[in-house]
């Protein structure tokens, strides 16, 4: 796992929740297991207390600027039936 990573997302975590109602925030896959290089995107999983509609892609654009890097945003109702367990046993929530 990645600490100062899970440090900026609990620090946002707040103004995720009031601003967007994330309700949990995970990351997963080339994080996990610290084999982060330049070409790897965040792979971000949000489970939200209401629908976003088009404010999701807002959430994503404010999620890359506090971060600084490039993201990919998903909820787990968006995930593939056949890798959804898989995702979710593997995604580091904080």
């Amino acid at each position: 796992m990645n600490p100062d990573l899970i440090h900026q997302l609990r620090r946002l975590k707040p103004q995720l929740e009031s601003k967007w109602g994330v309700d949990r925030i995970g990351f997963f896959d080339c994080y996990i297991d610290h084999h982060h290089h330049a070409d790897c995107e965040l792979n971000i999983l949000v489970e939200l207390s209401k629908p976003l509609g088009w404010e999701f892609f807002a959430l994503k654009e404010w999620l890359e600027n506090k971060l600084a890097m490039r993201i990919d945003i998903c909820t787990p109702n968006a995930l593939k039936p056949a890798l959804k367990e898989e995702i979710l046993d593997q995604t580091t929530f904080v």
